[in-house]
């Protein structure tokens, strides 16, 4: 083969890969099952984004909620965004707010250390969320706060 052609192979390959990268197929392939929040790729790699940490706990706080609730984390971010409460989508249920926080403690622990394990957030950041619900503070019990 001559030398064009071995450099048009290797350009015509590389950007056969980088097209399979961008779409996350190969990543895809080679990702193995991992308990839910599913870590975003930044999460894995060194990213720009500084508030990716408080995404993810709040993703996590998200489908806790929802799975209390029976819901899914679409429709329960599509009626807190309507104006309704968790304190209201809870008392629908049958929930007083500290069964609904013990709950929530429990289901959103394991969630939290998945996180930690993949190093989104720190240990130390699990565990204030995790004490900030033990002493009371339930996130969207009074539904969504938006800055005025």
């Amino acid at each position: 083969m001559n030398p064009f052609a071995a450099v048009a192979v290797r350009t015509i390959g590389a950007a056969g890969i980088a097209a399979l990268l961008s779409a996350g197929a190969v990543s895809a392939l080679a990702a193995s099952p991992s308990p839910k929040p599913t870590p975003t790729a930044g999460a894995t790699q060194p990213s720009t984004d500084k508030h990716a940490d408080r995404r993810a706990v709040r993703r996590a706080v998200i489908e806790s909620e929802a799975d209390i609730l029976g819901i899914t984390p679409e429709t329960l971010v599509k009626d807190l965004k309507a104006g309704q409460k968790v304190s209201d989508l809870a008392k629908d249920k049958g929930m007083t707010k500290e069964q609904f926080e013990t709950r929530l403690a429990a289901n959103l622990k394991p969630r939290l250390q998945v996180l930690v394990d993949h190093k989104t957030i720190t240990q130390a950041q699990a565990d204030k969320m995790l004490d900030r619900i033990s002493k009371g503070h339930v996130p969207f019990w009074d539904g969504i706060h938006r800055k005025k």
